[in-house]
């Protein structure tokens, strides 16, 4: 929500910046545990958990397509996420 209300690219980057590096810090951790969930299906379970982040960027990709504007878009993925 702060990125889609920031006024200027300045500041829209320096939002970007940090909340990647929570995002970052937290796909580290999911991946982390993927080998204590089953470790005779890390594969498999690799797969499932990989297959998350790219269906979140297809509703995502679809959201800017459909939402009249996009800082709705912005809002919607801050309020998905939040």
């Amino acid at each position: 929500l702060v990125f889609a209300n920031t006024g200027s690219l300045g500041a829209a980057i320096a939002v970007m910046v940090v909340f990647s590096l929570f995002v970052q810090a937290a796909e580290g951790s999911t991946f982390g545990i993927v080998p204590y969930v089953d470790p005779n299906s890390t594969g498999s379970i690799v797969g499932i958990v990989g297959s998350g982040g790219n269906f979140g960027a297809v509703c995502f990709g679809l959201g800017f397509r459909n939402l009249p504007t996009y800082k709705d878009a912005f809002v919607v993925m801050g309020c998905v996420i939040f």
